[in-house]
Formats: structure tokens, C-alpha cells, sequence
């Protein structure tokens, strides 16, 4: 995709341009300065690449290979264009995507100090990745536990005491995952933790992980001849058939999705207090038969459709059909309603952030687009609209939503004894307008 207007690249276009090329090889947790260095060091393989695509593997190497070997044509015609590059005219749109945006937006709106530092909504030298954030810290209770530290597991599973048999197993879980919890262990549950996930939802996600990791260490076991000799002793690798023992890898799934949880809920104290008070308001609503409703910082009415669906079966020769009424005299259905009001709430401020930015930079005359948390302009413009993204979330979140929110409840279902907003943190918000690493 290209845009229709083609812009010249100026004195700022060629080096977003070299950012975009090393976002799209997966260098985005690199400093921006590496990720040009990346592409001045690889700049024979970018010619290469847009001259014979066909004779040059290089940029089938890249995450994105299609946009990557267009970014290199563009590249190689800014350096190749004879009156230099900054008079080179392009129309690509370069990207710059969020830091794991739900969480954001929850940072943001609990003011969480320690959860913005994670996700990037204060300034640094570095990008932070909050998945290994988090997995850092897992990682750490974990030696603490097999090191004879098990305080840490009063904290985790407050429902056993010293000398429950339980403890036993919870240290031989945390045996059996170290050494193999690793970024991509809990990088689902991490990003799904914005859309309420489950405990059970947790322990699944990390459960095919984990079976994937042991599957690894099977098929390789002299490369792995400490971690095999231990899982067999263990009981997760049968000695004799060398087969995995499913039960105890559940068993380490359920651990860490606890540890996952819990670590979660420390980096991001209020946030994850925000989504609670979030769904208890809506299951408030939803008890007294309605849907939960709100109105966006753009004042955008939203309503959830959620209710009890009912099906009718259609039986004929050939098949059975289910037709199901979604009529809004249906009953309301509490669980959706209250599960989904936390997630739908932040994408309604998601896509706010997203249609203020579009606003001012129309307003601008500049070009925008957007997919999600990806905000697209010109090479040229993209200072501009670091710019502008940054200015507008924070003046999103110098709004009162919450407080809003709550009146709004309040005055619409006067019956209802809503529960007081939760305490937040003491993240200076004012500091997201200099953090390079916020969108990049």
C-alpha cells in the first residue's frame, strides 16, 4: 500500500525510513540509533535486494518480506535519486506502532508508575519489552523458590500453609519450569491479559508453550543434557519410553499461569484494580436486566449487544441448522457483559487516541492512516506525528474518565450503589510527550 501523494523525503525522511526497514527485520526493541545502524551496516544487501530480488535472500529474512523489499526500493532510489535524497519523492506510509497498547491505556488510566515504565509511556535511552518485563521477573521468583526462598509462594497461592503437601509440588513446578520460561512462554498471556483472560485461559496458553518447549528438548536431548536429565527425574520425561508425561506438565502450566497473574497484577497494581471496579460496575448494570452503556471522550454512545442468545434447531433430511434470535428482548447476558465492558471500554479510549490523532493531523494538512495501534504518515512528517500522538494522549488522559464514567452510571442507574472508583498511581503523565519509545 501506498499512498496517493507522494512527498519529498527532506531531512528527516531517509532516516525514518531506515527505522521503518529495521521495525519491519524485527529490530524494534533496539534503540532507534541501532536500528539505523542496522540498515547502514546491511545497505549493499538493501541494493541488492531492490535491484535483483529474485538473486538475494536478504530481505526474505525480515518479519514483513514484502514490505521490507519495498522498503528497499525506496530506499535505494532516495540514495540513487541525483539531486539527493531529500529531494526523493516517496508515497510509502512508514509505521509507528504502540508498546503493547491495552496496557497503555491501562497505565495511563491508573497512573501505574512502575506499568508505564514497562510499556514505554516514559522516557529512556532503550525500548522496554514488557513481555520480557515480565518474564524477567517470573524468571526471578522462580530461582528465588528453587534457591529455598519460599516466601514468595504465600504471596502467589495464599491458600496453603508450611506444612501442606502442596507446597512440596508448587517447589517441584518451579524445578521443572526453570530454565525454560522464556519471552515467548508468556507473551500471549501478557497480551491477552487486557482482554480479562482467565486463569483458565492463562494455564492453556502457557500449557501449549510449554509443551512445545519440552517437545524441543525431546527432539534434541544432547543439546539440551542437563534440562533432559532433570526432567526425566522430574516425572515430565518417562525414562524408559521418553515420552512426555502430560499430567505434570499441566500441573507446571498451572504454576506459571499463577506467577503470570500475579506478576502482572504488581507491575500494574492499579490498572489491574481499574479492571476489576470496571467489570464489577458491570455486572451491577447487567443484574438489573441492562446492557452496560458509555459515552466515549468523543461523545460516542456505545452499548453492549450482549445477551442470552436463543437458538432454534432445524432439522431436515440433509442436515440440522441452528438459527439463533438476537432480538433485544432477550435477557441480558451478566457474564459477557461483565467480561467484555473492561476490553471494550479501552478500545473505545484506543480508538479515541486514534481519532484525535487523525483529527489534528488533518488539521495539519498532513496524511494519516492508521491499522490499530499502527499510526502511517510520510517519511518526512513522522517527527510531526510523534508529535501529535503523544500531545493527544495525554490530553485524553488528563480528562477525567473515570470520573466521568462513574457520574454517568450514577445518574443513568440511580438504583444501583456503585462502588468508589479505585485509588491510582503516581505516574506523571506529562512525561509520555518525551518518551521516544511510546510509538516507534
Amino acid at each position: 500500500l501506498t499512498f496517493a501523494e507522494a512527498k519529498p523525503l527532506g531531512t528527516n525522511g531517509l532516516y525514518w525510513l531506515r527505522v521503518h526497514l529495521a521495525n519491519l527485520f524485527g529490530k524494534s526493541k533496539s534503540s532507534l540509533q541501532e536500528r539505523v545502524q542496522f540498515t547502514i551496516n546491511n545497505q549493499q544487501n538493501i541494493f541488492a535486494s531492490a535491484q535483483e530480488p529474485f538473486q538475494t535472500n536478504w530481505w526474505l529474512e525480515a518479519d514483513e518480506p514484502w514490505q521490507a523489499l519495498a522498503t528497499c526500493k525506496e530506499i535505494s532510489a532516495a540514495l540513487n535519486y541525483p539531486d539527493g535524497p531529500e529531494n526523493y519523492k516517496s508515497s510509502l506510509p512508514v509505521h509507528a506502532d504502540g508498546s503493547c497498547n491495552g496496557l497503555q491505556h491501562y497505565a495511563a488510566l491508573g497512573r501505574d508508575h512502575e506499568g508505564g515504565k514497562q510499556v514505554n509511556l516514559l522516557p529512556g535511552d532503550q525500548p522496554r519489552d514488557v513481555y520480557i518485563g515480565v518474564c524477567e521477573k517470573i524468571v526471578e521468583k522462580i530461582d528465588k523458590i528453587t534457591a529455598g526462598d519460599t516466601d514468595i509462594l504465600y504471596e502467589v497461592f495464599p491458600d496453603i500453609d508450611k506444612d501442606d503437601d502442596r507446597k512440596n509440588n508448587k517447589i517441584k513446578m518451579a524445578h521443572i519450569l526453570d530454565g525454560i520460561i522464556d519471552r515467548k512462554v508468556v507473551k500471549q498471556t501478557v497480551m491477552t491479559s487486557v482482554y480479562g483472560v482467565t486463569f483458565i485461559g492463562a494455564r492453556d496458553q502457557i500449557l501449549k508453550r510449554l509443551y512445545d518447549k519440552v517437545e524441543e528438548i525431546l527432539a534434541a536431548p544432547d543439546n539440551y543434557a542437563k534440562k533432559y536429565a532433570q526432567l526425566i527425574q522430574l516425572d515430565v520425561i518417562d525414562a524408559k519410553t521418553k515420552e512426555l508425561n502430560e499430567k505434570e506438565l499441566m500441573k507446571a502450566s498451572q504454576f506459571a499461569a499463577a506467577l503470570t497473574l500475579h506478576v502482572l497484577s504488581e507491575l500494574f497494581q492499579s490498572a489491574r484494580k481499574i479492571m476489576t471496579w470496571l467489570g464489577e460496575c458491570a455486572s451491577l448494570i447487567s443484574q438489573a436486566e441492562q446492557p452496560v452503556s458509555w459515552i466515549t471522550p468523543l461523545d460516542l454512545p456505545v452499548v453492549q449487544p450482549y445477551r442470552k442468545d436463543s437458538a432454534h434447531v432445524v432439522r431436515t433430511l440433509t442436515q440440522k441448522i441452528n438459527l439463533f434470535d438476537n432480538s433485544t428482548e432477550l435477557p441480558i447476558s451478566t457474564q459477557k457483559q461483565k467480561t467484555a465492558f473492561p476490553p471494550n471500554f479501552i478500545h473505545s479510549l484506543d480508538s479515541t487516541h486514534m481519532l484525535l490523532t487523525a483529527i489534528e493531523m488533518d488539521r495539519r494538512g498532513l496524511t494519516f492512516t492508521a491499522v490499530h495501534d499502527s499510526y502511517w504518515t510520510h517519511a518526512n512528517d513522522v517527527p510531526i506525528m510523534n508529535t501529535t500522538l503523544r500531545s493527544c494522549f495525554f490530553e485524553l488522559y488528563s480528562q477525567p474518565i473515570l470520573e466521568d464514567l462513574l457520574d454517568s452510571f450514577q445518574i443513568r442507574y440511580q438504583h444501583i450503589d456503585f462502588p468508589p472508583i479505585p485509588e491510582r498511581g503516581k505516574l506523571n503523565l506529562a512525561e509520555v510527550k518525551q518518551a521516544p519509545y511510546f510509538f516507534s
